[in-house]
């Protein structure tokens, strides 16, 4: 009866064991997909969760918002606003402790689609010689025009020979050619290339300064820059500003056309001495308040302690499928992911998490530096910052951290990403809102710098472990380093463009949001205890031979008392 009991036990133990690899190793049998074996079983489960097809679906819902608005979802426009309450929709309906942070700065806001129009007699009565150009774009934040355009005689600087980029400033600006050119209450066309030499930008501005044009007009000047369409910097008609506002102080409005038509514009120059041309851009510049959407799932042990994840949803002038609506699409996506296994009962943070969009990105990290000084009593308790911004490119990349505090937040990630199966790079820090958090000091001074405005954060706690994850090609320029280009900043920045171009990809969001999953789900310690039953191979080789041994035992038992054989197992 013992031996029977014995063996009953064993078998429990043997399914028991056996129930716990299957479930942990699921999709191994189920979609015959390895899971990587770094990973615990909750981690699994938890990672299963992130769904790479509903975040690339949340991007295009904000693309949908971008694309209703001539300013797209330039910070401090109605598209950035509407994106701001649909995003608090979205944190809402997860039952996220939701916030709008507002704050008050300059705000910018187009009400129509910019237009040129190049006349060719110089006469805006004659109206058969006119050409409306339709790759024509006003620079993200250009000042405005009258409501009726502002026209003008057009010139155009030309600039030096380069059969290639890195032949650009060899050969200096023909001074004595652009002193024959007043540029004073003109409209300039010019090659966007002068922005790559200093010495060349320096004497566009030097120019422009003592003549101040009507307007200024961007094309790409050589043909070998003709695969890209007109390209938007951050803020790069900004109206207000410092030092670094260059000519922008002039209140010049700013746009570009394509390499196509500024050919055709060049060309038709030259046969057309008195060609005037006509600008419209029809933007208002205030000031009123801003939105930071900020959404929190309460730590369940150390719920003072706190860990960020963000991204910024305002774009320049186009759509901004990658930049970044892909990393506000995978915020929304964590938070999914995060509530969903609270209530599963699967994963609770012991720590608090932080969900922030973050607004003013493109207006040189507005909007994280006014999260940090109207929140600046919390950043003594981040543990770390996740910042999301072009992620769903081809490769993922992460900017280095300092580990003096002892905790090394790259490594973290890195650790993640090899224990996923994805492969992830380390870059040097800068380039986006976690600047605000790691080294608020000096993104103090840029604020100063670049607005004239002391936002007040310089005494914040730096936050050593905050990190950027972003993924390559994001621009053009990536040809020539990494032998396939991306598309921010550019018209091609939309999710008709991406599919065709083989850019951005639901796959490569969803991999690059696990890994941002799986390092919060680390850093953060899960207070729920949840049991596990591994197979260890050794204790079932001890089961198995304790079976058989209990087996052969009973079937070798002597004869009983009455001399009849023992009853065998059945």
């Amino acid at each position: 009866m013992r031996g029977r009991i014995l063996c009953v036990l064993i078998l429990i133990s043997l399914l028991l064991s056996t129930f716990s690899f299957i479930m942990i190793n699921e999709r191994r049998f189920f979609s015959g997909q390895a899971v990587p074996l770094g990973l615990s079983s909750v981690e699994q489960e938890l990672v299963k969760l992130v769904n790479g097809s509903r975040a690339y679906d949340t991007d295009l819902q904000l693309e949908s918002i971008s694309s209703s608005y001539p300013g797209f979802r330039a910070a401090g426009s109605a598209g950035a606003n509407e994106a701001a309450g649909w995003i608090k929709g979205q944190f809402d309906g997860l039952g996220l402790n939701v916030s709008l942070d507002s704050f008050p700065f300059t705000t910018w806001n187009l009400l129509s689609k910019p237009t040129l129009v190049i006349d060719d007699d110089g006469n805006p009565g004659t109206l058969d010689d006119q050409a409306t150009i339709s790759s024509f774009e006003c620079e993200h934040m250009s000042w405005p025009t009258p409501s009726s355009g502002v026209f003008a005689n057009l010139v155009i600087l030309p600039l030096s020979p380069a059969a290639n980029r890195g032949e650009v400033d060899l050969n200096p600006i023909n001074i004595t050619r652009w002193n024959e050119i007043n540029t004073t209450g003109k409209i300039v066309l010019i090659g966007r290339e002068v922005r790559w030499s200093n010495t060349w930008q320096q004497a566009f501005i030097g120019k422009i300064t003592v003549q101040t044009p009507a307007a200024v007009v961007y094309t790409w000047w050589y043909s070998w820059m003709s695969f890209v369409p007109p390209f938007f910097s951050s803020s790069g008609g900004k109206p207000l500003g410092g030092a670094s506002a260059y000519y922008w102080d002039l209140h010049v409005p700013v746009g570009f056309v394509g390499y196509d038509d500024g050919l055709w514009i060049r060309t038709t120059a030259d046969t057309q001495p008195n060609i005037a041309a006509n600008v419209t851009i029809q933007s208002e510049i205030g000031n009123g308040p801003h939105y930071n959407v900020v959404g929190r799932i309460e730590g369940f042990k150390n719920p003072e302690k706190l860990v960020l994840v963000s991204g910024h949803y305002d774009t320049v002038m186009d759509n901004g499928f990658l930049d970044n609506g892909a990393g506000t699409a995978g915020i929304i996506e964590l938070a999914h992911v995060f509530t969903e296994a609270a209530q599963l009962g699967l994963y609770k943070p012991s720590y608090t998490l932080i969900f922030v969009a973050f607004t003013g990105e493109e207006m040189d990290l507005v909007g994280s530096i006014y999260y940090v000084a109207q929140h600046k009593d919390e950043m003594a308790n981040l543990t770390a910052v996740i910042n999301l911004d072009c992620i769903g490119s081809d490769d993922l990349y992460l900017t280095e951290t300092d580990p003096s505090d002892g905790f090394d937040l790259d490594q973290t990630i890195i650790a993640c990403a090899n224990d996923l199966g994805i492969s992830a790079t380390l870059e040097p820090p800068g380039g986006s809102d976690q600047e605000s958090f790691r080294i608020p000091y000096d993104v103090n001074y840029w604020c100063y710098y670049d607005w004239g405005i002391n936002p007040g954060i310089s005494d914040a706690t730096p936050v050593n472990s905050s990190v950027l994850l972003d993924s390559y090609p994001l621009f053009y320029n990536d040809l020539w380093t990494r032998g396939k280009a991306g598309w921010i900043h550019t018209g091609y920045d939309n999710s008709t463009s991406t599919a065709t171009l083989n850019w951005t990809k639901p796959e490569n969001l969803g991999n690059h949001i696990k890994v941002a999953a799986l390092a919060v789900m680390r850093i953060s310690p899960n207070a729920v205890v949840v049991p596990e039953f591994p197979l260890h191979p050794i204790l079932a080789l001890i089961a198995v031979t304790s079976f058989f041994a209990v087996v052969f035992k009973k079937r070798k038992s002597p004869p009983n008392e009455i001399g009849k054989p023992a009853k065998t197992w059945d």
